[in-house]
């Protein structure tokens, strides 16, 4: 069976590099798919069920690089000459080759795959004794786009000065930081720290740099995870008064997944505080993420933009000042600088505060 598994490997893939058309790919991968179900069900081992795999796999990066190289689709009807005495047609349609979208645009994703780092995936995943899936190299090609998206934005961001018009990004230690801000000044803190529990501290030290830079009757919305609650509540209510909770729904597919208490979670409290007695308008306690916007491109926390700026609309007025100590990616500063207030962000992590010069950069040349 492995000889001829071999056999069929080779063959394979010499007739991958020989095909012209996508009807030749899909037959050469739809007989590998089928085989590799057979040999699934059969009981055969795992690495020559990977063998089959890696054919499917690169029959479908095959396809999607003649899909890439065709001529867009102008709508399948014929194109008369002015002479009318000859007729063209359009290239075929997704539909006239057998394909979804679907299916088009993830083999066209498999095929931008710089050719290295796909067959970096094959080797390591096959040595690993791991199985070879379209879905594993999808997983990698949209792990690339967003690092590649990511790098250029620090490298743009490096080129930007720390103050530039109506905002500030400091790259340096929470407590420090704010520290450096002058007393009363910001208008707003809007921010979200990280969930897990080895970060719980940061809540306190937020609190007590709030305190002093929050003007008085200003407000701090503080996007928190339901595990700890109360140990944040603890740690920051001696600095500032606890005024509210706002409920921040995300729906669509981005709810999160809480395994070790079996939840799947279509909200985030948004803990408001204030220092002392609110001054500031009416406003409904529901704010909400525009369905699956959650941009995770720059930042692996990343919010979206949409969600951020409901809850500035809700809490501030332009020429407001909003303040956000853990601006990560910029999220916060986007939305705020685009509704016409002025931010300043701070971050520990390098690459994430030039990211967010870039992104304010563009939003201000917009």
């Amino acid at each position: 069976m492995a000889e001829a598994s071999l056999t069929l490997f080779n063959k394979a893939r010499q007739s991958l590099v020989e095909a012209r058309s996508i009807d030749e790919v899909k037959a050469v991968r739809d007989k590998a798919e089928a085989l590799r179900l057979y040999m699934k069900q059969a009981g055969e081992s795992l690495q020559m069920q990977n063998d089959i795999a890696e054919i499917k796999l690169r029959a479908e990066r095959r396809a999607g690089e003649i899909l890439g190289d065709m001529e867009k689709n102008e709508g399948g009807r014929p194109n008369q000459n002015q002479s009318h005495d000859v007729t063209s047609f359009a290239p075929p349609t997704l539909s006239d080759l057998g394909l979804s979208k679907m299916q088009s645009h993830r083999w066209q994703t498999i095929a931008a795959m710089p050719e290295d780092a796909f067959e970096a995936h094959i080797a390591k995943t096959k040595a690993r004794n791991e199985e070879l899936t379209t879905a594993s190299v999808l997983r990698l090609a949209k792990d690339l786009v967003r690092e590649e998206a990511r790098q250029e934005m620090v490298d743009r961001g490096a080129q930007e000065v720390a103050v530039t018009g109506s905002y500030q990004v400091i790259y340096g230690d929470l407590t420090r930081a704010m520290a450096d801000i002058a007393p009363q000044s910001i208008d707003a803190i809007i921010t979200d720290p990280p969930y897990p529990r080895e970060y719980l501290s940061l809540y306190g030290e937020l609190a007590q740099g709030a305190a002093r830079v929050l003007r008085l009757g200003g407000s701090m919305l503080v996007m928190v995870g339901q595990s700890y609650l109360p140990d944040i509540l603890a740690l920051m209510t001696p600095h500032v008064r606890y005024h509210w909770t706002v409920a921040y729904l995300t729906p669509g597919g981005q709810s999160a997944q809480l395994w070790q208490r079996r939840v799947n979670t279509f909200w985030k409290p948004v803990l408001w505080f204030v220092n002392g007695e609110y001054d500031g308008q009416w406003i409904g306690d529901v704010a909400r993420s525009d369905v699956n916007d959650n941009d995770k491109r720059y930042h692996g926390w990343g919010q979206s933009e949409s969600g951020m700026a409901d809850l500035i609309e809700r809490c501030t007025k332009p020429g407001d000042v909003i303040l956000d100590p853990f601006c990560g990616a910029g999220t916060t500063g986007v939305a705020a600088i685009a509704l016409g207030r002025g931010f300043i962000g701070i971050d520990l992590d390098e690459s994430a505060v030039k990211i967010t010069k870039a992104r304010l950069a563009e939003v201000r040349c917009a």
